[in-house]
């Protein structure tokens, strides 16, 4: 039996209210890094609080809440 492939949306993409897991973070290895370190890894729960479209979302991870704009919400892709 084949194993279903899971979605994958960016985070910009995700619902407001809604818990999703990353599966992977793309973009320079310095943004890469930098998200690595604010929680973004494979596996981490995200808690979407507010999704603001352009103007980004605040996102909760690892305990901590996080204002992101929309152009780093685009890195962060999530199921």
């Amino acid at each position: 039996m084949v194993a279903a492939s899971v979605a994958q949306l960016p985070l910009a993409m995700a619902r407001e209210g809604e818990d999703v897991r990353v599966v992977r973070v793309s973009g320079t290895t310095e943004m890469r890094r930098h998200l690595e370190n604010l929680g973004f890894v494979e596996g981490a729960v995200v808690r979407v609080v507010t999704q603001g479209g352009d103007s980004g979302s605040i996102v909760r991870v690892k305990g901590a809440q996080l204002g992101l704009d929309r152009t780093i919400c685009m890195h962060v892709f999530v199921c």
